[in-house]
């Protein structure tokens, strides 16, 4: 026990340690190839933030040393591009136009009124005003004029300070040696010409241009081709050893750790994949899948539909995926995110370790796959489609009605937009489809809810018990068809009560018959015996009523052996021993054996066997017992002085045998009902027999694959017997 328990513990601690390395090898491989362009040497000077840098150095190089190339020497006005200056003075020069013109409007009238009415005082006074508010409004627009100058030229200076500034901080990250082909001008924070040697020693990356050895993106070979249309060559480098901080040298460091970082992965990922494989197979061998917690894990996953699971797993996964590549698990410090990546992602790989070993059992069981995929809901659903679609015409039908419903339904919202718009052609169709609607699909579909209505009622008056309701079969379609079935179903539950009620009948007869049938000879037996029971008898009294006791007891011996013959042969409980019986011989025998009665009786026996070996599978005993009653009622029932055929053939498939007599007796019932226990042709009962005869024939036949049929025809009787060859 104790043994068996360390076993389990042991198995259930190598599931768990394979949940973490699986779980721990997964992250591993997703921050792999989320990182994976870091693993290139020097990765960090083919990225985008390198470019972005260099980028930014070759802006602040154009704009110090292009742009505002002798910046500091220029006049204010001078530090002010051509076109802005043109733009603020000629907004200057407009505003003071229009506001001298609205001046000089405004006082011309003034002066042309005082010069109407002869007041030359007041004319040179307007005239000297006006003047004043021209000179005034000049003064003004100027002033604005020298502060927006003012402005300018101070966010000018500002901006020039910010990249001098920016361009000389940057002087640790970045050395270049530029010559401008087109100003025949050098710009460069350094000294001298950087040689090929001197970059060796000194640079940790150069960027030499115009040449393309360093374009190894399109990036780089964009800024390459921009240098060539300037006309510029030169170098720019990244010296190996910084003056000072250096954002670049930073962001070079951290890229070469999150390599070195990665390498360590990989060796990582290395021992967690072969510590998973040993674990797996471990577990494989100590059967660990058979562990309690994993076997009723595995029973709580089968409540769940096979196709279900199925469609869970892609969520599952995008889940997985989504926080194994959106987590930083291997980065300093450990704290919070890691427990949480690990607290998400460890219950998914369990989940993904149980659909891995489900899959497992259901390729190994084929019988657990079929078993589940029986209980899926696609399966389900193509019952239920496969069902629906049986009848393809109602399919199709109830269909198109929901189409046409669908339809009105737009044609109605088409309608109102019809309205609203005032599309005339639009509102015509939709009205036509509306008639179409109302006058053929409504009416069909009334039509159908009558007739359902119909069969609703008819339905539960059969249930009722009204077995003369009718359902009136219209209109014509599957409904109609429904319709008449019911009426059938009538037909057939009136025909079974019909044959109750008959089979209630015959079963009050069988039971007069019986007490008759048994009664008769004990009611002899019983007299006899009393007679015995009488001093003065005779010798010859005494054997003929023990003579008469002994027919009698032989008589209620048959009858009671008939009956228990006719019970099992009924219940199917007889034992049957089938061998290739010779049916010629069997039939020559039986008739042989009533040779003696033949004889005796005015009958005439016509036997005509084709073949003498007419061989078929069958119980020689049981058979010569369905011979011997066919040939014993044939002499019982057969009209005296008349003949008696017996026919023996056989076809391809069957042996047949066939008894053709006239009948002593009027029959006057269905030849079916020769077949219920104690029926004779004889009603008055008065010949010999139990009456079980024909009905054990018919047992034993039907129990060896065979038939047993009678034709009557007025007094003309016939039985046919089939047997299996």
């Amino acid at each position: 026990m104790d043994t068996k328990l360390k076993n389990k513990s042991y198995s259930l601690l190598a599931t768990l340690a394979l949940l973490v390395t699986t779980t721990l090898s997964f992250l591993t491989v997703a921050d792999l190839y989320d990182k994976r362009e870091y693993l290139q040497e020097d990765y960090y000077f083919d990225s985008y933030n390198f470019f972005d840098q260099l980028n930014t150095e070759v802006d602040l190089i154009r704009s110090v040393h292009v742009e505002f190339a002798g910046y500091e020497q220029k006049k204010p006005l001078e530090k002010i591009d051509v076109d802005t200056l043109e733009r603020i003075t000629h907004e200057r020069d407009q505003s003071l136009k229009d506001d001298k013109q609205s001046i000089v409007d405004h006082y011309n009238a003034l002066i042309q009124e005082a010069q109407q009415a002869g007041k030359t005082e007041d004319v040179a006074k307007l005239t000297t005003e006006r003047d004043s508010k021209i000179s005034e409004k000049y003064r003004e627009i100027q002033s604005e004029w020298d502060k927006r100058i003012s402005q300018f030229v101070k966010d000018k200076d500002q901006e020039y300070e910010e990249r001098k500034n920016s361009l000389a901080f940057r002087d640790s990250s970045f050395k270049y040696y530029v010559v401008d082909g087109k100003r025949n001008k050098v710009y460069t924070n350094l000294g001298y010409e950087p040689s090929d040697a001197a970059l060796q020693r000194d640079a940790l990356y150069s960027f030499q241009f115009p040449k393309n050895s360093h374009s190894r993106t399109n990036m780089f070979a964009d800024l390459n081709r921009s240098f060539q249309l300037n006309q510029w060559k030169g170098v720019i480098y990244v010296p190996k050893s910084p003056e000072g901080y250096s954002q670049i040298h930073a962001d070079a460091t951290y890229y070469n750790s999150v390599r070195e970082r990665l390498m360590l992965e990989y060796a990582l990922l290395t021992a967690t994949l072969l510590i998973s494989g040993v674990l797996l197979w471990y577990t494989y061998t100590r059967k660990a899948a058979q562990l309690p917690v994993i076997q009723k894990s595995l029973a709580f996953m089968r409540r769940i539909p096979l196709d279900i699971r199925i469609v869970l797993l892609f969520p599952i996964i995008l889940i997985y995926m989504a926080v194994a590549f959106g987590s930083t698990f291997f980065s300093f410090p450990i704290g919070f995110e890691q427990f949480f990546t690990l607290t998400v992602m460890l219950p998914l790989t369990a989940i993904f370790l149980l659909y891995i070993v489900e899959a497992w059992i259901m390729y190994n069981d084929g019988e657990q796959l079929r078993q589940q995929w029986s209980r899926s809901l696609l399966s389900r659903q193509r019952s239920l489609l496969k069902e629906s679609y049986s009848n393809r015409s109602v399919f199709f039908k109830v269909a198109l009605i929901f189409t046409l419903t669908v339809g009105l339904g737009m044609s109605i919202a088409l309608g109102l937009f019809a309205i609203a718009d005032r599309v005339e052609e639009l509102l015509i169709l939709v009205f036509l489809y509306g008639m179409f609607y109302v006058l053929c699909v409504l009416p069909y579909i009334f039509r159908r809810i009558g007739l359902m209505n119909r069969l609703l009622l008819g339905a539960s008056q059969m249930a009722a018990g009204d077995l003369q309701a009718t359902i009136v079969e219209k209109p014509r379609g599957k409904l109609a068809d429904l319709a008449h079935s019911l009426n059938n179903i009538r037909q057939g539950l009136q025909h079974s009560v019909e044959s109750q009620m008959k089979s209630e009948r015959l079963k009050s007869e069988l039971i007069t018959n019986v007490s008759h049938d048994l009664k008769t000879p004990l009611t002899s037996i019983i007299n006899y015996v009393d007679l015995l029971k009488r001093d003065n008898l005779t010798q010859d009294d005494i054997k003929s009523y023990v003579d008469v006791l002994e027919r009698k007891t032989n008589r209620l011996k048959v009858l009671i052996d008939d009956l228990f013959e006719a019970a099992k042969t009924a219940s199917g409980s007889v034992e049957l021993n089938i061998e290739q019986v010779n049916v010629s011989a069997l039939l020559n025998q039986a008739i042989a054996e009533f040779s003696d009665k033949i004889d005796e009786s005015t009958l005439t026996f016509r036997v005509n066997i084709e073949q003498p070996k007419i061989m078929a599978p069958l119980d020689g005993k049981k058979t010569w017992r369905v011979f011997e009653n066919l040939i014993g009622n044939a002499l019982k029932y057969s009209m005296p002085n008349t003949r008696v055929h017996v026919h023996l053939t056989e076809t391809q498939n069957e042996v047949v045998l066939t008894i053709k007599n006239v009948s002593a007796y009027e029959i006057d019932f269905a030849a079916d009902e020769l077949f219920e226990r104690f029926k004779r042709a004889d009603q008055s009962r008065n010949t010999e027999g139990s009456g079980l005869g024909l009905a054990i024939a018919k047992s034993i036949v039907e129990l060896q694959g065979g038939k047993l049929a009678i034709d009557i025809d007025g007094d003309y009787f016939k039985v046919i017997v089939l047997f299996r060859r």
